[in-house]
């Protein structure tokens, strides 16, 4: 990627300090030559002119988010397939997507504007729902596409299929579709497998499944998963990533495929995949431990 002169900033609009990391950004950029603007939800609350953020993602060469996971996945899905890329910087919680904490944040942005992190491209997921033979509504999602019910406890009873081959009535709570980047997270804590954030494939995992022979898949970039919706006691929908919501009916289907699409992330060498699993998923023990 050629340097970055058109920057985008995206910010957690309900986050302590992300008003005054963005402003402080916008100057030092100026300063440094580089044009920078803010997506439109963050700019109101500053007072300041911004931009849509799909315009944004556009426009920008760089889009910095600043706030949690949440914040970097509005931004990637936004920018993927767009020849930019995205720089996650945690002023929110656990922050597992971001690659820096805020007292890095200068050092982080010039790391990536000079070139000095790598840039790797991660493959969405993408989720397309068929009713009464016709496409209503498709989607992409950077951690997960989630079939669940509205309601707490409220089963969904579902017919699978996987790589072509129908494998049977599930009843579940829900299933989770995520990709290798989404391992770590909804799908991990339904007892999904951890997928190094590299391997193109996804994982479709059960949740709370009513029998204990359901376990979750890990399908091949060729394969796909089907799910068709048999019933539901409460309102049935899709998730893209827990943000973006498609209202599901009976007999809809919805088929699950690891996409070509990609979105471009700056990785931080300083933060190896096994380093953060370790840090922020607490993976065997804590350092203090000692025998």
């Amino acid at each position: 990627m050629a340097v970055p002169r058109r920057i985008g900033i995206l910010g957690h609009t309900e986050r302590a300090g992300v008003q005054r990391a963005a402003a402080r950004l916008v100057t030092r950029l100026a300063r440094g030559g580089r044009t920078a603007r803010l997506a439109s939800d963050l700019a109101g609350e500053m007072g300041k002119g911004g931009m849509p953020l799909a315009g944004l993602a556009r426009w920008a060469q760089l889009l910095i988010t600043l706030g949690g996971d949440g914040t970097a996945l509005r931004g990637a899905r936004a920018m993927a397939g767009r020849p930019g890329a995205l720089l996650a910087i945690n002023l929110g919680g656990l922050g597992f997507l971001t690659v820096a904490d805020e007292p890095e944040l200068d050092d982080a942005v010039r790391a990536a504007l000079a070139g000095a992190w790598p840039i790797v491209p991660r493959r969405l997921v993408r989720a397309v729902v068929r009713r009464r033979g016709r496409i209503a509504a498709s989607g992409l999602a950077m951690n997960d596409a989630v079939l669940k019910t509205a309601g707490g406890y409220s089963a969904l009873h579902l017919r699978m299929s996987v790589l072509g081959t129908d494998v049977g009535h599930l009843v579940a709570d829900g299933v989770i579709c995520a990709t290798a980047s989404g391992s770590t997270a909804y799908s991990l804590s339904a007892g999904g497998p951890v997928l190094a954030p590299d391997v193109e494939a996804f994982v479709v995992t059960p949740v709370c499944a009513h029998t204990l022979g359901s376990r979750p898949l890990v399908i091949s970039p060729r394969g796909g998963v089907r799910l068709r919706l048999l019933g539901a006691f409460d309102r049935a929908m899709l998730l893209f990533d827990g943000q973006e919501t498609v209202d599901l009916e009976r007999g809809d289907e919805v088929q699950v495929s690891l996409s070509r699409t990609t979105v471009r992330l700056v990785r931080n060498p300083g933060r190896p995949f096994g380093r953060s699993l370790q840090r922020k998923l607490g993976w065997q023990g804590s350092e203090r431990r000692s025998l």
